[in-house]
Protein backbone atom coordinates (compact mmCIF):
# COMPACT_ATOMS: atom_id res chain seq x y z
CA UNK A 1 0.00 0.00 0.00
CA UNK A 2 1.37 3.40 -0.96
CA UNK A 3 1.84 6.07 1.70
CA UNK A 4 0.72 8.69 -0.80
CA UNK A 5 -3.03 8.70 -1.61
CA UNK A 6 -3.98 8.77 -5.28
CA UNK A 7 -5.41 12.27 -4.91
CA UNK A 8 -2.10 13.70 -3.63
CA UNK A 9 0.70 14.76 -6.00
CA UNK A 10 3.26 14.00 -3.24
CA UNK A 11 3.44 13.43 0.51
CA UNK A 12 4.28 17.03 1.46
CA UNK A 13 0.63 18.20 1.85
CA UNK A 14 0.10 15.45 4.44
CA UNK A 15 3.26 16.03 6.48
CA UNK A 16 3.22 19.83 6.48
CA UNK A 17 0.57 20.07 9.21
CA UNK A 18 2.63 18.25 11.86
CA UNK A 19 5.29 20.93 12.56
CA UNK A 20 2.59 23.61 12.62
CA UNK A 21 0.49 21.66 15.14
CA UNK A 22 3.42 20.69 17.37
CA UNK A 23 4.99 24.14 17.55
CA UNK A 24 1.71 25.95 18.08
CA UNK A 25 0.78 23.45 20.80
CA UNK A 26 4.09 24.10 22.55
CA UNK A 27 3.56 27.86 22.25
CA UNK A 28 0.01 27.61 23.63
CA UNK A 29 1.13 25.49 26.57
CA UNK A 30 3.87 28.03 27.36
CA UNK A 31 1.16 30.70 27.60
CA UNK A 32 -1.06 28.54 29.80
CA UNK A 33 1.92 27.57 31.95
CA UNK A 34 2.09 31.16 33.19
CA UNK A 35 -1.28 30.83 34.92
CA UNK A 36 -1.75 27.11 35.54
CA UNK A 37 -0.37 25.23 38.57
CA UNK A 38 3.14 23.82 38.11
CA UNK A 39 1.96 20.27 38.66
CA UNK A 40 -0.47 20.50 35.74
CA UNK A 41 2.23 21.14 33.13
CA UNK A 42 6.00 21.51 33.17
CA UNK A 43 8.39 23.28 30.82
CA UNK A 44 10.16 20.09 29.75
CA UNK A 45 7.02 18.93 27.95
CA UNK A 46 6.95 22.15 25.94
CA UNK A 47 10.65 21.75 25.11
CA UNK A 48 9.98 18.23 23.86
CA UNK A 49 7.12 19.54 21.72
CA UNK A 50 9.39 22.19 20.20
CA UNK A 51 12.02 19.52 19.47
CA UNK A 52 9.44 17.27 17.83
CA UNK A 53 8.19 20.24 15.83
CA UNK A 54 11.69 20.96 14.51
CA UNK A 55 12.15 17.35 13.42
CA UNK A 56 8.77 17.42 11.70
CA UNK A 57 9.71 20.72 10.05
CA UNK A 58 12.94 19.24 8.69
CA UNK A 59 11.03 16.32 7.14
CA UNK A 60 8.41 18.71 5.81
CA UNK A 61 11.08 21.00 4.32
CA UNK A 62 12.82 18.09 2.59
CA UNK A 63 9.57 16.70 1.14
CA UNK A 64 8.56 20.24 0.18
CA UNK A 65 11.78 20.68 -1.80
CA UNK A 66 11.01 17.47 -3.68
CA UNK A 67 7.40 18.56 -4.16
CA UNK A 68 8.44 21.93 -5.58
CA UNK A 69 10.66 20.18 -8.10
CA UNK A 70 7.90 17.76 -9.17
CA UNK A 71 5.04 20.14 -9.99
CA UNK A 72 4.66 22.42 -12.97
CA UNK A 73 4.12 25.97 -11.74
CA UNK A 74 2.31 28.88 -13.35
CA UNK A 75 4.44 32.01 -13.68
CA UNK A 76 2.60 33.80 -10.86
CA UNK A 77 3.42 31.00 -8.41
CA UNK A 78 7.20 30.97 -8.97
CA UNK A 79 7.88 33.86 -6.57
CA UNK A 80 5.43 32.44 -4.03
CA UNK A 81 7.29 29.11 -4.08
CA UNK A 82 10.58 30.91 -3.42
CA UNK A 83 9.08 32.83 -0.50
CA UNK A 84 7.52 29.67 0.91
CA UNK A 85 10.82 27.82 0.73
CA UNK A 86 12.90 30.69 2.15
CA UNK A 87 10.52 31.30 5.08
CA UNK A 88 10.53 27.58 5.88
CA UNK A 89 14.34 27.49 5.87
CA UNK A 90 14.68 30.44 8.24
CA UNK A 91 11.91 29.08 10.46
CA UNK A 92 13.85 25.85 10.98
CA UNK A 93 17.03 27.75 11.82
CA UNK A 94 15.20 30.04 14.25
CA UNK A 95 13.53 27.24 16.18
CA UNK A 96 16.79 25.26 16.29
CA UNK A 97 18.45 28.25 17.98
CA UNK A 98 15.41 28.73 20.22
CA UNK A 99 15.51 25.07 21.28
CA UNK A 100 19.20 25.48 22.18
CA UNK A 101 18.26 28.46 24.36
CA UNK A 102 15.58 26.45 26.18
CA UNK A 103 17.99 23.57 26.72
CA UNK A 104 20.49 26.02 28.22
CA UNK A 105 17.83 27.25 30.65
CA UNK A 106 17.08 23.61 31.56
CA UNK A 107 20.78 22.98 32.13
CA UNK A 108 20.97 26.02 34.43
CA UNK A 109 17.80 24.92 36.26
CA UNK A 110 16.12 28.30 35.69
CA UNK A 111 13.52 27.33 33.07
CA UNK A 112 10.72 27.21 35.64
CA UNK A 113 11.28 30.73 36.98
CA UNK A 114 8.48 33.14 36.06
CA UNK A 115 10.80 35.79 34.55
CA UNK A 116 12.57 33.17 32.42
CA UNK A 117 9.21 31.88 31.22
CA UNK A 118 8.35 35.41 30.11
CA UNK A 119 11.70 35.69 28.32
CA UNK A 120 11.23 32.38 26.47
CA UNK A 121 7.67 33.30 25.55
CA UNK A 122 8.72 36.65 24.08
CA UNK A 123 11.75 35.11 22.36
CA UNK A 124 9.62 32.62 20.44
CA UNK A 125 7.29 35.25 18.93
CA UNK A 126 9.47 35.95 15.83
CA UNK A 127 9.48 32.21 15.12
CA UNK A 128 5.70 32.05 15.35
CA UNK A 129 5.54 34.87 12.81
CA UNK A 130 7.96 33.01 10.51
CA UNK A 131 5.86 29.85 10.83
CA UNK A 132 2.75 31.82 9.91
CA UNK A 133 4.44 33.34 6.85
CA UNK A 134 5.61 29.89 5.74
CA UNK A 135 2.09 28.50 6.00
CA UNK A 136 0.51 31.57 4.41
CA UNK A 137 2.71 31.32 1.30
CA UNK A 138 2.08 27.58 1.08
CA UNK A 139 -1.66 28.16 1.27
CA UNK A 140 -1.40 30.88 -1.39
CA UNK A 141 0.22 28.42 -3.78
CA UNK A 142 -2.54 25.84 -3.28
CA UNK A 143 -5.66 27.96 -2.90
CA UNK A 144 -4.50 30.99 -4.87
CA UNK A 145 -2.78 29.31 -7.82
CA UNK A 146 -4.04 25.73 -7.60
CA UNK A 147 -0.55 24.18 -7.37
CA UNK A 148 -0.84 20.42 -6.87
CA UNK A 149 -4.64 20.37 -7.02
CA UNK A 150 -6.89 18.40 -9.32
CA UNK A 151 -4.63 15.35 -9.16
CA UNK A 152 -7.45 12.86 -9.83
CA UNK A 153 -8.47 14.85 -12.91
CA UNK A 154 -4.88 14.99 -14.16
CA UNK A 155 -4.54 11.21 -13.87
CA UNK A 156 -7.35 10.78 -16.38
CA UNK A 157 -5.86 13.15 -18.92
CA UNK A 158 -3.33 12.30 -21.59
CA UNK A 159 -0.26 14.51 -21.28
CA UNK A 160 0.30 16.70 -24.30
CA UNK A 161 2.81 19.38 -25.03
CA UNK A 162 0.41 20.93 -27.51
CA UNK A 163 -1.59 22.48 -24.66
CA UNK A 164 1.26 24.98 -24.29
CA UNK A 165 1.82 25.62 -27.97
CA UNK A 166 -0.27 27.57 -30.43
CA UNK A 167 -2.14 25.36 -32.87
CA UNK A 168 -3.16 28.33 -35.00
CA UNK A 169 -0.84 31.31 -35.25
CA UNK A 170 -1.41 34.74 -36.71
CA UNK A 171 0.79 37.20 -38.55
CA UNK A 172 1.40 39.12 -35.29
CA UNK A 173 4.77 37.57 -34.76
CA UNK A 174 6.07 39.66 -31.86
CA UNK A 175 3.64 40.89 -29.21
CA UNK A 176 4.80 43.23 -26.42
CA UNK A 177 2.51 43.80 -23.44
CA UNK A 178 2.21 47.05 -21.52
CA UNK A 179 4.25 45.69 -18.59
CA UNK A 180 7.16 44.72 -20.87
CA UNK A 181 6.37 40.99 -21.11
CA UNK A 182 6.43 39.65 -24.65
CA UNK A 183 5.55 36.61 -26.71
CA UNK A 184 6.85 35.63 -30.11
CA UNK A 185 4.76 33.01 -31.91
CA UNK A 186 6.28 32.43 -35.30
CA UNK A 187 4.39 33.73 -38.31
CA UNK A 188 5.09 34.47 -41.96
CA UNK A 189 7.29 37.44 -40.98
CA UNK A 190 9.33 35.60 -38.31
CA UNK A 191 12.65 36.59 -39.86
CA UNK A 192 11.70 40.27 -39.85
CA UNK A 193 10.64 39.97 -36.19
CA UNK A 194 14.03 38.43 -35.40
CA UNK A 195 15.86 41.37 -36.98
CA UNK A 196 13.66 44.02 -35.37
CA UNK A 197 13.60 42.74 -31.78
CA UNK A 198 17.01 41.19 -31.17
CA UNK A 199 20.62 42.32 -31.32
CA UNK A 200 23.68 40.26 -32.24
CA UNK A 201 26.45 39.96 -29.66
CA UNK A 202 28.41 37.41 -31.69
CA UNK A 203 28.12 36.19 -35.26
CA UNK A 204 25.40 37.53 -37.54
CA UNK A 205 21.89 36.74 -38.67
CA UNK A 206 23.27 35.69 -42.07
CA UNK A 207 25.36 32.94 -40.47
CA UNK A 208 22.15 31.27 -39.24
CA UNK A 209 20.47 31.26 -42.66
CA UNK A 210 17.07 32.01 -41.09
CA UNK A 211 13.93 31.06 -42.98
CA UNK A 212 10.25 30.71 -42.19
CA UNK A 213 8.85 27.24 -42.77
CA UNK A 214 5.28 26.03 -42.49
CA UNK A 215 3.96 22.74 -41.15
CA UNK A 216 0.22 22.53 -41.61
CA UNK A 217 -1.16 25.74 -40.10
CA UNK A 218 1.91 26.24 -37.93
CA UNK A 219 4.86 28.49 -38.78
CA UNK A 220 8.39 27.93 -37.47
CA UNK A 221 11.69 29.74 -37.75
CA UNK A 222 14.43 27.52 -39.18
CA UNK A 223 18.17 27.99 -38.64
CA UNK A 224 20.33 25.74 -40.82
CA UNK A 225 23.94 25.37 -41.93
CA UNK A 226 27.24 23.58 -41.42
CA UNK A 227 28.56 26.21 -39.00
CA UNK A 228 25.91 27.84 -36.84
CA UNK A 229 27.71 30.16 -34.44
CA UNK A 230 25.69 33.12 -33.23
CA UNK A 231 24.66 34.84 -30.02
CA UNK A 232 21.59 37.12 -30.08
CA UNK A 233 19.62 38.71 -27.25
CA UNK A 234 16.70 41.03 -26.59
CA UNK A 235 17.15 44.80 -26.58
CA UNK A 236 15.57 45.24 -23.12
CA UNK A 237 16.80 44.00 -19.74
CA UNK A 238 14.89 42.06 -17.07
CA UNK A 239 15.37 40.92 -13.50
CA UNK A 240 13.24 37.95 -12.37
CA UNK A 241 11.91 36.12 -15.41
CA UNK A 242 10.25 33.02 -16.74
CA UNK A 243 11.13 32.29 -20.37
CA UNK A 244 9.42 29.57 -22.41
CA UNK A 245 11.05 28.20 -25.55
CA UNK A 246 9.66 25.70 -28.07
CA UNK A 247 12.64 24.19 -29.89
CA UNK A 248 13.25 21.14 -32.06
CA UNK A 249 16.85 19.83 -31.93
CA UNK A 250 16.16 16.54 -33.74
CA UNK A 251 18.36 17.42 -36.73
CA UNK A 252 20.91 19.53 -34.89
CA UNK A 253 24.43 18.64 -33.73
CA UNK A 254 26.09 20.82 -31.10
CA UNK A 255 24.70 22.85 -28.24
CA UNK A 256 22.14 25.58 -27.71
CA UNK A 257 22.40 27.98 -24.81
CA UNK A 258 19.19 29.62 -23.66
CA UNK A 259 20.69 32.72 -22.06
CA UNK A 260 19.27 35.24 -19.64
CA UNK A 261 20.53 38.19 -17.60
CA UNK A 262 23.00 38.90 -20.38
CA UNK A 263 25.10 41.97 -19.64
CA UNK A 264 27.62 41.33 -22.42
CA UNK A 265 29.25 38.47 -24.31
CA UNK A 266 31.19 37.36 -21.21
CA UNK A 267 28.56 37.84 -18.48
CA UNK A 268 25.29 35.93 -18.50
CA UNK A 269 23.34 33.00 -17.05
CA UNK A 270 22.63 29.97 -19.21
CA UNK A 271 20.65 26.77 -19.65
CA UNK A 272 22.60 24.64 -22.11
CA UNK A 273 21.07 21.81 -24.16
CA UNK A 274 23.26 19.46 -26.20
CA UNK A 275 22.28 17.20 -29.06
CA UNK A 276 23.57 14.32 -26.93
CA UNK A 277 20.90 14.88 -24.29
CA UNK A 278 22.83 16.83 -21.66
CA UNK A 279 21.46 19.86 -19.84
CA UNK A 280 23.55 22.28 -17.78
CA UNK A 281 22.52 25.31 -15.80
CA UNK A 282 24.96 27.94 -14.66
CA UNK A 283 26.62 31.31 -15.02
CA UNK A 284 29.35 32.83 -17.18
CA UNK A 285 31.22 35.57 -15.33
CA UNK A 286 34.10 36.96 -17.38
CA UNK A 287 36.48 33.99 -17.69
CA UNK A 288 34.80 31.94 -14.98
CA UNK A 289 32.10 29.39 -15.88
CA UNK A 290 30.07 28.04 -12.93
CA UNK A 291 27.63 25.14 -13.30
CA UNK A 292 24.78 25.27 -10.76
CA UNK A 293 23.15 21.98 -11.79
CA UNK A 294 23.32 19.42 -14.59
CA UNK A 295 21.44 16.34 -15.74
CA UNK A 296 20.38 14.49 -18.88
CA UNK A 297 17.21 14.26 -20.95
CA UNK A 298 15.95 11.85 -23.59
CA UNK A 299 13.03 13.71 -25.19
CA UNK A 300 13.08 14.32 -28.92
CA UNK A 301 11.03 16.36 -31.35
CA UNK A 302 9.58 19.72 -30.39
CA UNK A 303 10.65 20.46 -26.81
CA UNK A 304 8.95 22.81 -24.41
CA UNK A 305 11.76 24.39 -22.37
CA UNK A 306 11.05 26.66 -19.41
CA UNK A 307 13.79 28.73 -17.79
CA UNK A 308 12.97 30.35 -14.45
CA UNK A 309 15.29 32.82 -12.70
CA UNK A 310 13.87 34.20 -9.47
CA UNK A 311 16.42 35.86 -7.18
CA UNK A 312 18.67 33.01 -5.93
CA UNK A 313 16.57 30.16 -7.40
CA UNK A 314 17.16 28.83 -10.94
CA UNK A 315 14.90 26.18 -12.47
CA UNK A 316 14.91 24.42 -15.80
CA UNK A 317 11.97 22.40 -17.17
CA UNK A 318 11.69 20.12 -20.19
CA UNK A 319 8.17 19.20 -21.28
CA UNK A 320 6.72 20.37 -17.95
CA UNK A 321 9.13 18.27 -15.86
CA UNK A 322 11.74 20.04 -13.76
CA UNK A 323 15.15 18.70 -14.76
CA UNK A 324 17.58 21.08 -13.02
CA UNK A 325 17.21 23.32 -9.97
CA UNK A 326 20.28 25.31 -8.99
CA UNK A 327 21.05 28.13 -6.56
CA UNK A 328 23.43 31.06 -6.64
CA UNK A 329 23.66 34.78 -6.12
CA UNK A 330 20.81 36.79 -7.60
CA UNK A 331 21.95 38.05 -11.02
CA UNK A 332 21.96 41.66 -12.12
CA UNK A 333 19.27 42.64 -14.66
CA UNK A 334 20.11 41.64 -18.21
CA UNK A 335 18.87 40.62 -21.64
CA UNK A 336 17.44 37.28 -22.77
CA UNK A 337 18.23 35.32 -25.91
CA UNK A 338 19.91 32.31 -27.51
CA UNK A 339 23.46 31.23 -28.31
CA UNK A 340 23.82 28.57 -31.01
CA UNK A 341 26.98 26.56 -31.69
CA UNK A 342 26.74 23.58 -34.02
CA UNK A 343 25.51 22.36 -37.37
CA UNK A 344 22.36 21.00 -38.96
CA UNK A 345 18.84 22.34 -38.57
CA UNK A 346 17.24 23.95 -35.54
CA UNK A 347 13.52 24.80 -35.47
CA UNK A 348 12.09 27.52 -33.25
CA UNK A 349 8.33 27.52 -32.73
CA UNK A 350 7.80 30.17 -30.05
CA UNK A 351 9.44 32.21 -27.27
CA UNK A 352 7.56 33.88 -24.43
CA UNK A 353 9.03 36.01 -21.62
CA UNK A 354 7.14 36.74 -18.41
CA UNK A 355 8.53 38.97 -15.67
CA UNK A 356 8.08 37.61 -12.16
CA UNK A 357 7.17 39.86 -9.25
Amino acid sequence: MSLIPEWAPNIHPILVHFPIALIFMAFLMDILNLILPDKWWDDLKSTILYGAGILAALVSYYTGTLAGDSVFLPAEAQSVLNSHSDWAWWTIWFFTAYLALRLLFHYLYIIDKFKIRIVTLLAVLPGIFMLYETGEHGAEMVFGYGVGTGQLIKQNQNPSIQTDSLTTQTDNTFIIKENGDWSWPMGPSAVSALLENFQWLEGSVQSLNPATVKSGENYMLKFSGDSLNSFFASTNTYRNVQIDYYIDLSNFEGEVQLVNHVRDIDNYDFLTLTAGGEIRQGRMDEDSRTVFAEDSFAETGMLFIRVVVNDTHFRGYINKEMVVHGHGEAPEPGMAGIEINGSGTLLLDRIELTQLR
